[in-house]
Formats: C-alpha cells, sequence, structure tokens
C-alpha cells in the first residue's frame, strides 16, 4: 500500500502538513535544514509522491481558492492577490478572484456562488464591521481568512496592517512639520481600515494637545475619484487645512490633482499624505508621502493562513498585523528624492 502522509509524519516526527508542504515544494515553508534533509530523505526512500486528484477525492476538494476583493482597479489590491498566488500555485491551488465594488449585497452574491461551487477556501479583503457574509462563513466553518480589513465580531483569522498607528503615526508627521489644522479624507466608518485610521488622526491630535476641527473630517471612500471629489469639499472650506492626512494613496492622488487644478501648491499650500505605498506614489510628481505597509506579504501570509487550516481541517486563531513605516517624500517635505526613506517592516502574530 502507497506510504500516506500521516506515516511519514509519525515516522519524521512532524506534523502531515510540514511533509506535504515539502513534498509540493511550498517555497513559504519555513523549517530548519536537519528537519527538511530528513523529510526529503524519507520521501525519496518512500517514493512518496503528491497525487492532488486523488487527494480532492478524498478530501472532497477542488484545489480552489477564492479571492474576494472591493476594486479589482486598485493596485493594492492587484499585489495583494499576486501574494495569494504565489503561495497557492506551488501547492497545487488555483485562485479565482471576485470583485464586490465595495458593495455587501455583491459580496454576499459572490460568497453564495464560492459555496456552490464548492471552494475550498476565502480570502476576504473586502470585509465590513458586523458583517453578516463573515458571521455566515463561522457557521458554515469554511476556511476562510481575512485581510486589510476585519469583521469586529469575532477572532477571525486576520492579516493586516496596524491601521490605528498608522493613522497616528501620519498625523504625527503632518503635526510635527508644524502643522495644526491637519484635514482627513476619511474611509468608511463602516469599514475596519477607515475607522482605525481615523482614530489614529484624532489620538495624534490628542497625544500633541491639539483638537482636531470635526469640519476638516470628511469621508472619501478609497478611489482616487471619490477622493477628488471629498478634495474639492474639503479645500473650498473658509478657512481650509495646510495638511491632509488621507485614508489610502489612491484618495491621495485624487487630492493632489484636485489641489493643483484649485491652485494650491504641494507642500508649500498644502501638504498630503496618504496610506499603503502602491508603487504609483512614488512614481508620480511630487512623489507621495505615505505609510508603507507589505501589500505582497498580506497576500501571501494570509495565503499561507488559509492553506494550513485546509490541510489541517481546523480553523486556523492567528491575527498577523505588520507595522506600517512612514515614507516622506515630497507632498510633505519639498526637495526630497522620489524615493524617500523607509524603516524595516515589522509583524506581530497572536
Amino acid at each position: 500500500m502507497p506510504v500516506t502522509l500521516k506515516e511519514l509524519a509519525a515516522r519524521a516526527n512532524v506534523h502531515p502538513s510540514t511533509i506535504s508542504r515539502v513534498a509540493n515544494n511550498d517555497p513559504g515553508l519555513r523549517i530548519a535544514t536537519g528537519t527538511r534533509s530528513r523529510i526529503e530523505a524519507l520521501l525519496r526512500e518512500t517514493g512518496y509522491q503528491p497525487n492532488g486528484i486523488a487527494r480532492g477525492l478524498k478530501l472532497r476538494q477542488t484545489n480552489v481558492l477564492a479571492v474576494v476583493i472591493p476594486d479589482v482597479t486598485n493596485p493594492f489590491f492587484a499585489a495583494l492577490f499576486r501574494g495569494v498566488e504565489d503561495v497557492a500555485a506551488p501547492r497545487g491551488f488555483n485562485v479565482l478572484l471576485c470583485n464586490t465594488d465595495g458593495l455587501p449585497e455583491r459580496q454576499r452574491s459572490h460568497l453564495q456562488s464560492l459555496q456552490a461551487r464548492r471552494v475550498d477556501g476565502v480570502i476576504i479583503a473586502s470585509s465590513f464591521l458586523k458583517d453578516p457574509s463573515v458571521r455566515d462563513l463561522r457557521g458554515q466553518k469554511r476556511p476562510f481568512v481575512l485581510v486589510n480589513r476585519f469583521s469586529d465580531e469575532g477572532e477571525d483569522p486576520f492579516v493586516g496592517s496596524d491601521d490605528l498607528l498608522g493613522g497616528q503615526l501620519a498625523t504625527a508627521h503632518l503635526i510635527d512639520l508644524g502643522h495644526t489644522r491637519i484635514g482627513h479624507l476619511a474611509g468608511k466608518s463602516t469599514v475596519s481600515t477607515g475607522m482605525l485610521r481615523r482614530r489614529g488622526y484624532l489620538a495624534a491630535h490628542t497625544a500633541a494637545g491639539l483638537v482636531a476641527d470635526p469640519g476638516l473630517v470628511v469621508e472619501a471612500g478609497y478611489t482616487e475619484e471619490s477622493g477628488a471629489a471629498a478634495a474639492r469639499h474639503l479645500l473650498s472650506v473658509p478657512d481650509p487645512p495646510t495638511a491632509v492626512f488621507a485614508v489610502t494613496d489612491m484618495v491621495a492622488l485624487g487630492t493632489a490633482d484636485v489641489a493643483r487644478q484649485m491652485g494650491f501648491r504641494i507642500p508649500e499650500d498644502l501638504a498630503i499624505i496618504g496610506y499603503n505605498d502602491i508603487p504609483l506614489a512614488s512614481r508620480v510628481s511630487p512623489g507621495i508621502t505615505t505609510m508603507h505597509v507589505p501589500i505582497h506579504e498580506f497576500g501571501s501570509v494570509a495565503g499561507r493562513l488559509l492553506l494550513d487550516q485546509i490541510e489541517n481541517d481546523e480553523p486556523a486563531q492567528r491575527r498577523v498585523r505588520f507595522t506600517p513605516d512612514l515614507i516622506v517624500r515630497e507632498s510633505t517635505v519639498a526637495g526630497l528624492t522620489r524615493s524617500g526613506r523607509i524603516a524595516r517592516s515589522n509583524s506581530s502574530a497572536e
């Protein structure tokens, strides 16, 4: 009889998923060199070969994952999807992409369709606070991981940045430059990134002994177009801000376009900082100061968490948060090179 993963794992004194990941040449696997050599020798000795079709039939798996995102045109989500696919492909999984346009009803429709297609697991980058769709996934005990955004009703597997800290660091940078009237083009209050980055903006004011003007906080959504519309409103008030913290780089880019059209010089009349550090932020002129997060790693870590759930047949409770890093470019400090400066990213896991 062919040797099983369980038998190999017992002989190697490791978890069956470790045997599987070595056999499938998973580039994301981090184990001691001696352990890997022992497993590889055991695989050669037994002639073990992973059989994706047989495994799928036995476990009733399709070897298909899905990634549900709010905006397929946003470079942030393109990089995130690539991170998932780079982890999934070496382990024999295909990845479907679903776009929700940030609409709860479209997210619900996609998830229902994915359930009917019996995909093995879902990565959701489009979740909302108190999200009924996420609640349904919990009830179905279907493997899933939330990425970038979370639902606040449970300790779901999650990968993202420390958005509260990021919002505070972004606003503190503007305060350190001497700005006291700082606008915030905020994300939606029903989304964790919008809620926490706004809290960070307010916390930075409090820490500096300043009072944030509520009239300078405008909900901008997450796209360049919605950011431009919100920025036009914000910059038209009688006493406009001298600096703006935008909830994403896309919103910051829309703000910069509108500011130039309205005659503001950047950063002399208006300093702008975004969030995420998408590639375009460093390529425009002036370069956009931003909070860097490892977008591709968001996807790859989320992919590994999901695949570990599927292979181990039990939910992962780990939550991974990366510490955002400030990158200073010309949109807040004149005369800098476009590359700015960046510190090393850190992450914490629970």
